[in-house]
């Protein structure tokens, strides 16, 4: 998971808004892969993993490219004012893994440019 965020979110919901692949999500909302497209918000109970909050916004990694070759760097930490969207040092991905999400990502219908 490229960039993270950390239980300091105010919940202003800046990054969602601009994140350019959709991939901050408010606390407690339930996504899943549906054939595999990338996720969707769903209502049914789902098992979740170590990135899923329910207090606070949410980076879904499969969905998540550090915004490389849109911006400099990822427009949610540069819009974050509390500093709460972080790089998690931890799940770092390559850039090659990184451009190759991207243009899958883009390759979908739906998302936003």
């Amino acid at each position: 998971m490229p960039v993270r965020i950390t239980n300091f979110c105010n919940n202003c919901g800046v990054c969602e808004i601009i994140c350019p692949y959709n991939a901050i999500y408010k606390g407690g909302s339930n996504w899943r892969k549906i054939q595999n497209r990338y996720f969707v918000y769903c209502d049914e109970g789902l098992e979740y993993d170590m990135f899923w909050s329910k207090e606070h916004y949410y980076v879904v990694p499969d969905k998540c490219t550090e915004c490389i070759g849109k911006y400099p760097e990822p427009i949610c930490m540069a819009a974050c004012t509390r500093n709460c969207c972080i790089i998690d040092e931890s799940n770092r991905e390559s850039e090659d893994h990184l451009i190759a999400k991207k243009e899958y990502l883009e390759s979908l219908s739906g998302n936003r440019e």
